[in-house]
């Protein structure tokens, strides 16, 4: 026999409703939660496991419009592409500019990270100088030097 189990809405907590000290809690073991997603993949699977599609499709939209303002884009631009309020923007914008530093320092990073994947890794930057050595000669004898 399956029971009938009533299953109740956490309802919306508002920050300043919340005692500090047990806030401070609750956001601090979040923090050490997020802080130890070691990869992509468990990111991607923790997060679908905490937030509900809209959530992530939020904000999803919070870091395209913070990657298109920090591109320089302006907001009938990203109004048009994303088909977001200006308000969305600004608040956005707000976070990105008088934040924390959390948002622009993880872009950049993020947008270091792809660029770095374009050069050519170093096992491979090696065979190019073995195959062609005419081409790399001053870099071999450099090599050779540091040796």
């Amino acid at each position: 026999m399956i029971e009938n189990k009533i299953i109740k809405k956490m309802a919306k907590k508002r920050f300043y409703e919340i005692d500090s000290v047990f806030r401070a809690k609750i956001l601090g073991n979040f923090y050490e939660i997020v802080s130890k997603v070691k990869n992509k993949k468990d990111a991607e699977k923790f997060l679908k496991d905490l937030l509900t599609p809209s959530e992530s499709i939020m904000i999803g939209y919070r870091i395209e419009i913070a990657k298109m303002l920090l591109k320089g884009f302006g907001y009938n631009d990203i109004q048009k592409k994303l088909k977001v309020s200006a308000s969305t923007i600004n608040n956005v914008n707000r976070w990105l500019y008088n934040g924390f530093g959390g948002y622009t320092k993880e872009l950049k990073k993020a947008d270091s990270q792809k660029e770095r994947k374009n050069v050519i890794p170093t096992n491979e930057w090696d065979a190019i100088k073995k195959k062609y050595p005419a081409h790399f000669w001053i870099f071999n004898l450099l090599d050779k030097i540091k040796k």
